[in-house]
């Protein structure tokens, strides 16, 4: 009996230590679980606290980046990830600054040759307003003859003809300059344009006894998309030139040729050619080379006729010879 009794103590005994255990082990627990929560709240306040301190950083960052763009000085990129949304920021306003900087430099370049162009312009018809006013005072004169009266106004209407092609001629330079032309391109029969371009300069040729020969070769598909008008007054300003710098009794050979990819309208003469190094600066806008410099002319023939052909996505180039010039025009097929 009394080691059944031990038995039931003893029980008892196990049972109340493992509950106080239990117990015991749940007061700790709560306590953990009392103390990880301070932590994370501390852990949770100073990181809001951080990011706070790094928006403010940013912010002021920001604000210098548009600080320099209100004074004009040039942005550089941040060397970030590009993964945050600061850095992304600094991306968009370094690439607004250099659009505004592009802008700024098209609209001085614009501005500059519109400077230049009313410059020449003002030069150029000097002469010819002042030959008006007087040949116009001459022929208003008393003791003036008619025969030099009719000789007078013929050469105010000569003046008024070179005041009205200069005009044209400078409006046509300032649309090519800006990109300002319409091109309207369909299939047509190539050597048709060249031979309107021959007939417009045969007369002066003829003045100077200058034999304009066109030729093609077998090959040639004469079919080729073009704006016969445009492309018409760039072959004419090739033409031009080589009758205009040309002796008297030379030769002037107008090529029509192709390949696989381009059509070649050649222009060549027997002129006073370029000096090397020129080949591409007889393409800017009022240049002339130096071996007319002391003949008339204007420099923008060459200019518009590359203008012309660009918008035709062709390109041109110019050859020199021992004596004379080849001037060529290239034209892509269709489909390349």
């Amino acid at each position: 009996m009394e080691s059944k009794k031990d038995e039931i103590i003893i029980t008892c005994s196990e049972g109340f230590l493992g509950l106080s255990a239990m117990l015991l082990l749940l007061w700790k627990q709560e306590w953990l679980i009392l103390l990880f929560l301070c932590l994370l709240s501390a852990a949770f306040f100073l990181h809001r606290r951080l990011d706070r301190q790094k928006i403010s950083r940013e912010l002021s960052s920001l604000s210098d980046l548009l600080e320099l763009i209100l004074q004009g000085k040039p942005l550089l990129y941040h060397n970030g990830n590009q993964e945050t949304l600061f850095d992304k920021i600094n991306t968009q306003l370094v690439r607004i600054d250099e659009i505004h900087r592009a802008n700024e430099a098209r609209l001085k370049k614009e501005q500059d040759s519109t400077k230049q162009l009313l410059a020449e312009l003002s030069h150029q018809l000097r002469t010819p307003l002042a030959n008006m006013e007087t040949y116009l005072a001459l022929a208003e004169e008393e003791d003036v003859s008619p025969n030099e009266r009719k000789t007078y106004l013929k050469s105010v209407e000569h003046a008024e003809q070179k005041i009205k092609f200069l005009a044209e001629r400078y409006v046509l330079a300032a649309r090519m300059e800006n990109r300002l032309i319409q091109i309207h391109k369909f299939p047509q029969d190539m050597k048709q344009t060249a031979a309107e371009a021959i007939f417009q300069v045969y007369k002066r040729a003829e003045k100077k006894q200058i034999y304009i020969e066109m030729k093609e070769k077998e090959s040639l598909n004469p079919m080729i998309s073009h704006d016969r008008n445009w492309l018409c007054e760039a072959i004419y300003n090739l033409l031009d030139n080589s009758i205009k710098y040309s002796p008297d009794g030379s030769r002037v050979q107008v090529v029509l040729d192709d390949n696989d990819m381009f059509t070649e309208i050649c222009v060549e003469d027997e002129g006073v050619g370029i000096e090397p190094g020129e080949e591409n600066r007889i393409f800017q806008l009022y240049y002339r080379g130096s071996r007319i410099a002391g003949q008339e002319g204007y420099g923008m023939g060459m200019f518009i006729s590359r203008q012309i052909v660009a918008a035709h996505d062709g390109f041109m180039r110019v050859k020199r010879k021992e004596q004379g010039l080849k001037g060529s025009i290239f034209l892509p097929k269709a489909g390349t």
